[in-house]
């Protein structure tokens, strides 16, 4: 009974946790920053000195497992190098800087500017980010001086030494062991729908996929190609399940039967003895890009804008944090900081401060109750300080509000163990993460120039892209090569439809009528849309016309024209606006592309996706009821 409840409660952690991925870094996160303070706390113990001391190798500890992720030995220390360098150099110049008000506060918003300029280079550049900010605002709070400032970095290094330990040894990151995991969870999504077959099921296990082959990418095995053919067989199998058009009792027995064999071949192929002679992937085969390109490459990546809006609320912040609190207003600038990373709209913007208000309510007043209770029992609080580690380490980076809420908890037992009164602390950090959080709304109201509404329409408008490019491919001459651009096809397709359920997040918890609702309506039909280009791509499908008649040929042709044809006009409406005008050039004819060299076996799927896509079309372009377009037009900018 005992290893049943543990198998449920390990299947339940995967369905939430693929390849417990997150779960993993927690426990680097919590045991890193452990062992870190041991260690480093109890030198200044030893020698007397202040405990703060610590800080900085404390912090290092805690942050930098989130972000040293790769899988060769050599990139992965020279990460957690970077990651302590930026530490450290940031820390260093925030403790000089301090004795000079003015120099210090410009530091810090150039620091942020910079932070926010390289926010999407890569894990490794976002983590240097990261700790520069908070290693830099802990300089400038701390004002050590030069002694101290000398053994804070001293003591630092026992940072990188603990999360080498962990990261190497303790709990060491297994490629292997992580992709069997990831499968694991595959199988138990795709169990899910054939229990009860359903869109969001079929979600999920989409997500899944992406994951594992997110896993699959730090392998190198010889059979790469066959499991992800058996990825593809288990999620066009789950989707002829839940899409099943007959309700008879055979035809769902059939596609049961169909999907367990695909789970079956998955679990068997991912088990292989060969697989644990995978070497990591370096670059496929390819040529290393030049250094002008990788220039290339990084300048593409840099954002400007975002460090803008960034920087100009970290001002504004911090200008009315200092009339707050002349040592709490960083908490008012960091707020803006985090309250912008990564976010790409409006509504995002919003969203993200609301979550971190939430977090910071619920944690402030969590941590009021525990210090009182665990001020007499070290080893308890150590241990719920770990824990509040663990469940920010583990949250943050996928659900920001429990993890602000774990992050507050861990601060107010911080200050209360060293002795501040709590209830003003609480007060004063409310008010100054509500201060950031307001800062940030005016500035993405009055700088951010893409609306929620904009935004969603981009991201729609990518999906369609890459649902075109999918029935380009399959609907094309027949080559070597088609197999496998089919699926790289389909894999941004599924990135396309994971980006647009992201954008769609933040309007869909508000709740309220104030965009176009048609594109939310719609997600059903795009889910099905999505299914058809599935079932196109399959490369276990392709080549298996045998002797069909050419009728069925010519069939498939013209579904894809006429799908090509739709999809080109929903393109051009969420590229550039064609307002009701796009049903009329649909009628009059749009430039159609000829020549398809259609697979026979391919034609049923063709009209399934044709039927799919028509849907689409008709919901994405029926006209909008005047009263409904007045009362959008009047709370849009609000919503945004």
């Amino acid at each position: 009974m005992i290893a049943a409840a543990f198998s449920r409660v390990a299947d339940r952690l995967l369905v939430a946790d693929p390849g417990l991925v997150r779960l993993h870094t927690a426990l680097r996160a919590a045991l890193a920053c452990l062992l870190t303070g041991i260690a480093s706390i109890a030198w200044t113990v030893s020698h007397h000195q202040p405990i703060t001391l610590a800080a900085p190798g404390v912090l290092f500890g805690m942050v930098a497992p989130l972000f040293v992720r790769d899988a060769r030995r050599p990139a992965w220390f020279s990460t957690l190098f970077c990651l302590y360098l930026s530490a450290c150099v940031c820390f260093a110049v925030a403790a000089v800087l301090s004795r000079y008000p003015l120099a210090g506060d410009a530091g810090f918003l150039v620091v942020m500017f910079a932070g926010m300029l390289c926010q999407a280079c890569g894990p490794r550049a976002l983590g240097c980010a990261m700790l520069g900010v908070v290693c830099f605002y802990l300089g400038l709070y701390l004002h050590p001086s030069s002694v101290h400032l000398v053994q804070s970095l001293w003591l630092s290094a026992f940072g990188p030494l603990m999360v080498a330990l962990v990261g190497r040894v303790i709990v060491p990151m297994r490629a292997v062991a992580s992709f069997r995991l990831a499968v694991h969870t595959v199988t138990l999504r795709a169990s899910r729908v054939l229990a009860t077959p359903g869109a969001v099921h079929l979600s999920a296990l989409n997500e899944a996929a992406l994951s594992l082959e997110e896993q699959l990418a730090l392998l190198n095995p010889p059979d790469a190609e066959t499991i992800r053919e058996r990825i593809v067989e288990v999620e066009v199998a789950a989707g002829q399940h839940a899409f099943a058009l007959a309700p008879a009792r055979d035809s769902a027995q059939a596609s049961a039967d169909v999907l367990r064999h695909a789970i079956a071949r998955l679990k068997e192929i991912a088990h292989r003895g060969h697989t644990r002679r995978a070497s990591p992937l370096s670059a496929h085969g390819t040529a290393a890009p030049s250094v002008a390109q990788r220039f290339a490459d990084l300048r593409a990546k840099l954002c400007w804008l975002p460090a803008t809006r960034a920087t100009t609320a970290a001002f504004l912040a911090m200008l009315i944090g200092h009339s707050l609190s002349p040592e709490r207003w960083f908490w008012a600038v960091i707020t803006t900081f985090v309250v912008f990373l990564g976010t790409r709209s409006r509504a995002d913007t919003v969203y993200r401060g609301a979550q971190r208000l939430v977090g910071t309510l619920a944690g402030a007043l969590v941590s009021v109750l525990l210090v009182a209770p665990l001020h007499d029992s070290p080893v308890l609080l150590v241990a719920v300080m770990t824990l509040g580690v663990f469940g920010w380490a583990y949250y943050i980076l996928s659900a920001y509000a429990p993890g602000v809420f774990f992050i507050t908890v861990l601060v107010g037992l911080v200050y209360g163990e060293l002795g501040f009164a709590m209830g003003p602390l609480v007060e004063l950090r409310i008010e100054e993460v509500l201060v950031g959080c307001l800062v940030s709304f005016a500035v993405a109201i009055l700088m951010m120039p893409l609306a929620a509404t904009r935004h969603v329409e981009m991201r729609l408008g990518a999906v369609l892209g890459a649902l075109r490019d999918v029935v380009r491919i399959t609907a094309g001459s027949v080559t070597d090569d088609q197999p496998r651009a089919a699926v790289v096809a389909m894999r941004k397709l599924d990135r396309g439809w994971h980006d647009l359920r992201i954008a769609l997040k933040p309007l869909q918890t508000q709740r309220v009528v104030v965009w176009n609702p048609d594109v939310e309506l719609a997600t059903g039909s795009l889910l099905c849309c999505l299914h058809w280009a599935r079932m196109l791509s399959d490369p276990l499908r392709r080549g298996a016309s045998g002797d069909v008649a050419l009728n069925a040929a010519v069939v498939g042709a013209a579904h894809a024209e006429s799908i090509i044809a739709r999809l080109d006009v929903l393109i051009a409406r969420y590229s550039g606006g064609l307002g009701d005008a796009s049903r009329s050039e649909l009628n009059e004819g749009a430039a159609v592309p000829n020549g398809f060299d259609i697979d026979p076996a391919m034609a049923p799927a063709l009209a399934q996706l044709d039927g799919s896509v028509a849907q689409l079309f008709d919901r994405l372009t029926q006209p909008v009821a005047e009263t409904r377009r007045v009362f959008n037009w009047a709370l849009r900018g609000r919503s945004a």
